[in-house]
């Protein structure tokens, strides 16, 4: 409604005469509250007004997810788990998570990538009656990969820089290491493995590893040092 005479507003981007300039959300929207000050001695009364600036409809946005250090080039390795929000909270929600699931009406759902690939996240949000269309960037989900046989090279021996080292591609976490000789007999472990071990003063042979992340994720197999 009117606001009485005399008064004067104050807020984000508003002038005491109460014209109000939107800021600079960089698209991103947001909610403002503008106070209405009236003073008439010895009284002084307020009142509040929120202003709702939906976010412009984009595309290509980025998901500004946490870098997955073991392989850079993927947002992570499925089956991957990934946190989603709005660029603006208070409206009703549509998430499209491109992988064929069910839409998703949650402000700010969790979905789950069984499978790699790439996948085009999209959300429809409105907010008082304004439709915002938020199209993201691909996400990509790599394959778990374990090398089964590694090459290092025996002193005295030629041989080549390729294989010289276990690089598996296990997960994005802090991972741990356990190898262990065929009749079971722990014969390396590192709680925080970088990709180095090398069978070093170990037999040619089959070895079976036991690698566990951050998130508590396991995988076994076996590997071949030749």
């Amino acid at each position: 409604g009117a606001s009485l005479p005399g008064g004067t507003w104050s807020g984000p981007g508003t002038t005491p005469g109460g014209l109000f300039t939107p800021p600079d959300t960089q698209n991103r929207g947001g909610i403002f509250v503008l106070t209405y000050t009236l003073v008439q001695p010895p009284c002084t009364a307020t009142a509040t007004r929120q202003v709702l600036l939906a976010p412009a409809s984009a595309s290509n946005l980025p998901l500004n997810l946490p870098v997955c250090a073991a392989a850079p080039e993927y947002a992570g390795l499925a089956p991957f788990n990934v946190a989603l929000r709005p660029l603006l909270t208070g409206g009703t929600y549509r998430w499209d998570f491109g992988d064929g699931s069910p839409v998703s009406p949650d402000e700010n759902p969790t979905h789950r990538y069984e499978q790699p690939g790439s996948y085009r996240i999209r959300l429809e949000a409105r907010y008082a009656g304004c439709l915002s269309v938020a199209q993201f960037a691909p996400l990509e989900v790599g394959k778990v990969e374990v090398p089964n046989i590694i090459t290092p090279n025996r002193p005295g021996a030629a041989g080549d820089d390729f294989n010289e080292t276990f690089r598996p591609r296990f997960s994005c976490q802090l991972a741990s290491l356990k190898i262990y000789s065929r009749w079971g007999q722990e014969v390396y472990q590192n709680p925080d493995y970088r990709n180095d071990w090398n069978a070093a003063g170990l037999s040619t042979g089959v070895y079976y590893y036991l690698l566990r992340d951050a998130d508590g994720r396991t995988l076994k197999g076996w590997v071949e040092v030749r």
